[in-house]
Parts: structure tokens; sequence; C-alpha cells
């Protein structure tokens, strides 16, 4: 029960978070970290090197369903004068599947060089990523219980939860095909997989017989874990969670060393028709990563069993203590994983890396304006979780470039974006956000994004002209 109980609570601290991915900066020529969105898109600097640590620090969050406004909006106050919760009030606002992520990333080195028509990248960076799917019917199951038309009805009650933090070494190229016409791109990333919870099956039915009101449940369920910084030793990692904390020197350590490694790869391509149009298109952190270091893994061994469930056994309903609570679900929790037979091992296995597409197109208006329409989507549990941004992208001086957006992602309207980059001399520092009203209106949004960073850049007066 201690393991189900962590996992209930990592679930609910994860509920205020999802996310998008970049939509302004794909458009930002004068900031060299679009690199990472297209490999094929250069920055207008023939050379950079990322400040050490604070190059690019990038983190954003949101969810597909509620906005913090709704959860204030379902506190009403009873005749007593009490603040009241209603469930069946914030419900109304989930639907079948409900999304919800958190991503973030740090450089700690990057670099890039454009030689005549070829453009060489480098980087390292730290990338933690979150998704939790939940479904709509728990949340219906507690605004309605399970009594009247909701008898015999099977609740979908299947989470799904995957955490993903890993080091990535990278090594980009591109090269332009066409004079001033075709750029084609790619990275290659060289990643060591830090630690994982993969969620590869969750399948959890919720039945009450409309006869003798019995709970049915139907579960079919697979979990990995895997972790490059202490032995599980064959045991529950659950158990192991009041280790020391990670140093910087355990992050380099686990990168060099061990197991538990894959490789990622970016591709992406910019075609320039005419003077007035260009075309741009990636897919980025394809690729896997094999876990064959410190895994641990709970899987059905008799998927689709269903387990007929009565109640607590408690004598006195209104006078019970603790320990006889805790001794009833305690008997609960034994009798699912005998039914289940939820076996405990130390398997390989393999995750993927978040796979991303992005889908542009440009209009030139002049030498430095453009107007762009971005298409983004984001693989996650089998669905594509889409997103569409209209953007301005000018670069005014030498020392400034700007540009601003409006994106319909994780099913919301309200997302104004905003970059802006300043160069004094070879020092360019960069603030780019997809929805700055996200950082000063939090409760009307369900989404919050930030990129941030410092270069020092070389050689940006050697622009040509005509080209976005």
């Amino acid at each position: 029960m201690k393991r189900l109980f962590i996992l209930a609570v990592g679930a609910l601290l994860a509920l205020p978070l999802t996310a998008q991915n970049n939509l302004t900066l794909y458009n930002m020529k004068t900031v060299p970290q679009r690199f990472y969105v297209n490999p094929a898109r250069q920055s207008d600097a023939k050379v950079f090197v990322g400040v050490p640590g604070i190059s690019s620090a990038y983190f954003d969050f949101g969810l597909t369903t509620f906005k913090i406004r709704d959860i204030l909006n379902a506190i009403e106050t009873d005749n007593q004068g009490n603040n009241v919760f209603v469930v069946e009030e914030f419900a109304k606002g989930f639907k079948k599947n409900n999304v919800l992520s958190l991503n973030n990333s740090l450089d700690v080195l990057s670099f890039g060089l454009k030689l005549k028509k070829n453009y060489v990248f480098m980087n390292y960076s730290v990338h933690s990523n979150i998704r939790l799917s939940f479904p709509g019917d728990l949340f219906q199951f507690l605004a309605e219980g399970n009594g009247g038309r909701n008898l015999n009805r099977k609740f979908d009650f299947g989470f799904g939860f995957d955490a993903l933090q890993y080091g990535e070494l990278g090594f980009g190229y591109n090269r332009e095909i066409i004079a001033d016409k075709l750029t084609v791109g790619a990275r290659v990333k060289f990643v060591k997989g830090f630690n994982v919870i993969n969620t590869a099956k969750s399948e959890l039915n919720f039945t009450t017989d409309k006869q003798t009101f019995d709970y049915l449940v139907q579960s079919d369920i697979e979990i990995n874990t895997a972790n490059s910084f202490q032995n599980f030793g064959g045991s529950d990692p659950f158990n192991n969670l009041d280790s020391e904390p990670v140093t910087a020197g355990d992050v380099l350590g686990a990168f060099f060393g061990g197991g538990n490694r894959g490789i990622g790869l970016d591709i992406g391509m910019e075609f320039t028709p005419t003077k007035a149009f260009t075309l741009s298109a990636s897919i980025t952190n394809l690729g896997r990563i094999n876990w064959n270091t410190n895994t641990f893994n709970w899987k059905s061994q008799n998927p689709g069993a269903t387990y007929t469930y009565t109640g607590l056994e408690i004598e006195d309903a209104f006078n019970f203590n603790q320990n006889e609570l805790e001794n009833a679900l305690e008997r609960i929790g034994d009798t699912i994983t005998s039914r289940f037979d939820l076996n405990e091992n130390n398997e390989s296995f393999k995750t993927g890396m978040f796979a991303q597409f992005y889908l542009g197109g440009n209009y030139n208006v002049a030498k430095h304006h453009n107007a762009g329409i971005l298409f983004h989507g984001t693989f996650y549990n089998k669905t594509i979780d889409p997103a569409i941004t209209l953007s301005w992208n000018s670069r005014l001086t030498r020392i400034l470039g700007i540009s601003a957006s409006y994106s319909v992602a994780n099913n919301s309207f309200v997302n104004a974006g905003a970059g802006i980059s300043l160069n004094f001399g070879s020092v360019q520092t960069y603030f780019v956000s997809d929805n700055l009203i996200g950082l000063f209106a939090h409760k009307s949004v369900n989404t919050v994004n930030l990129r941030t960073g410092m270069n020092l850049t070389f050689g940006r007066k050697g622009k040509k002209k005509g080209r976005k």
C-alpha cells in the first residue's frame, strides 16, 4: 500500500501541469536556439557560443482541461457561511481524456558555426518531461456517485503517468543544398537516461452491479521504472526514497558511466520557392532509450481479470479507529495484488522521447519582416496534442529583434506570446514566451511558457538580402 499511496500523491502533485513547445521561438531568426525546433533553421550569426549554464533555460506547463479559475468558481458558501467545494460544478469542465504535462530543460554547453553553405552545432543539455493523462470518468464518479443512472456503467479509471529525465550530447549539421532555396539539416543526440517512470499499460475499469451493488474492478497494468543514480538491488524502488540528493557530480558521473542509453534524432528542412514565401518542416525527438540498469517493473500476469469487492470490513462504520481503517485498506491492496497477479521483476525496457513535429509557412513582407503560421503536434499515449500559431517576426535594428504570436493550444484560445532578443556588441540576451498572459493572469489560463538565456554572437553583419 505504501507504493500505491506514493504514486497517488505523485499524481495529485502533478495536477497543475501541461505544456506548449517553442511555438514563438521557431520563427525567431535572431536566436540561435531555434536550431532545437528545426535543425535546418540558422540564426543570423555566423558564430555563437552559449554562456555556460545560462545560454538556455526553458520551462512550461499547462493542461488541456480546467483553469485555476474553474477551481475557484467551484467553491461556494453554504447556509452556515462555510466555504464548500462543489465537485459537481468542478467536474463539468472535464472531457473523456485529459492531459497535463511539464517540461523543462537547461543548456550546459552550446556552440554553433557557419562555414560557407554549412552550419554545425553542438550542445549538452539536461531535460525533464512529465505527462499525466487522467480520465474524466473519475471526476464524474466523484460528482455523481455510482448509483442511479450510473449503475452497471463501466467507469474508466485508467491513469497514464510518464516521467523522463535525461541528458543529451547533440551534434547538428545543416547545408544549403540549393542557393537561397533549400536547406536541410539534422541533429544526432547521444542520450543518457537518468530517471524514468513509464506507464506502458493502465487499464482500470470500475462497474457497480445493479442487482447486488457489488463493485467489479477490471485491470491491466504495466509500469516500468529505472534510475541511474542508485541501485535498487531488486527491491521496490519506492522504498528507497530517502536517499541523498543528487548533485551535479552525480549527473556528470551518471552520463559517462553505466547503461540506460539511447540515440535521438531531429530532422528538418527549409524551402523558399520564391522570395515572398518560405516553407519549413521538422520532426524532433525521434528515438528511444534502452533502460537496462537499476530497472523495476510491475506487470499484470492475468490481464482482464475481474475482482468483486463488497466494501470495507469495518464492524462499526461510525466509530472505527485509524488502525482498523489502515488494516482494511491493506487487505484491499493485498487482495488486488493477488487477484490481478501483479508480477514484480527487473527486466529491461525501452521508452520514446516525446516526439514532436512542426510544419510552418512564412510570408516575407520585407527584408527583415515576415508573417508566419505554424502547426505543431506532440505525440503522447498514441494521440497527438495539436497547436496552431500565428506570428509576426522582425529584426528592427542590429540590436533588437522581436516576435509576437497568438496560439491555439491545450484547448485554449487565450495564448498571446512574444519574443525579444537584445544584442549589445557580441553579448545577446533573449526572452521568449508562448503565453505572456499566463505569467500575469494565471487564474484565466491553463498554460505558462518561458525560455530565456544569454549567448555570445559574432558575424551578424553578413546577412544576405532578400532572405527571411
